[in-house]
């Protein structure tokens, strides 16, 4: 039963893209409610009325009982436990797999999504929005990005069966998916989080590949908007 589930979303909101990935890929039904950002839609009284008193997406509203959830942490785990999400995402059945997917759903609010947000928004929704950049302050954000992705490469991914993950084991979960929605959004910005990083390359290539064709569906925005240098890491060809 669909429960009438609407997701409200923008494909330039990192966590938006992330569940809209896990709901195609598990094969719910819902209702595409596209919210544009750059309109400021999500700020208007309706939709802070009728959707999300928060003013922000994503947002998921069951229209069969009126039920409204902002916050994808909270959705992912609303999803688990109501819908028929595949275990491998969050699974309700194992605790200690649970708490390393909780462990970094709760680290990457004021760590990697802080990192890259921070840098994307004044490097280049800023000048979009004619305000000035300083060049000192842009090399400050470059480099807690860096410095960021650095440990996330050294000390977040863990060997898997098949490459790493963020919990070290053989499947790829929501916090997987959390994550290379967040970092993806720094090339757009023009920084190549998988420059001289070879193990966000190839986790981030694993990502993209078990869950396309939604993946590119979710990024195309970004596709398009980043600079023709970056390039998308993919599998080999025997992978």
């Amino acid at each position: 039963m669909s429960r009438g589930l609407k997701l409200y979303y923008d494909f330039m909101s990192q966590p938006s893209r992330a569940l809209y990935i896990l709901l195609e890929a598990n094969k719910i039904p819902y209702q595409r409610c596209p919210v544009a950002l750059r309109k400021f839609e999500q700020k208007t009284p309706e939709y802070r009325a009728n959707v999300n008193r928060f003013g922000k997406v994503p947002c998921i509203v069951e229209q069969d009982s009126d039920f409204r959830l902002a916050e994808s942490v909270a959705i992912y785990r609303y999803l688990a436990r109501e819908y028929r999400l595949s275990d491998q995402w969050y699974p309700l059945g194992d605790s200690i797999r649970q708490a390393r997917i909780d462990e970094y759903l709760s680290w990457q609010h004021l760590n990697l999504r802080a990192d890259v947000s921070l840098y994307f928004f004044y490097v280049w929704l800023n000048p979009l929005m004619g305000k000035e950049v300083d060049p000192d302050k842009a090399d400050r954000l470059r480099q807690r990005l860096t410095q960021g992705l650095n440990f996330f490469e050294r000390e977040m991914l863990r060997d898997g069966a098949s490459g790493p993950t963020l919990t070290g084991g053989d499947t790829l979960t929501v916090a997987d998916l959390s994550a290379a929605c967040e970092i993806e959004q720094a090339k757009i910005a023009g920084y190549d989080p998988c420059l001289g990083r070879p193990r966000i390359a190839h986790w981030m290539a694993t990502v993209r590949a078990h869950t396309n064709p939604h993946y590119d569906e979710a990024h195309r925005f970004v596709y398009m908007l980043a600079p023709d240098h970056i390039v998308t890491p993919q599998l080999p060809e025997a992978e």
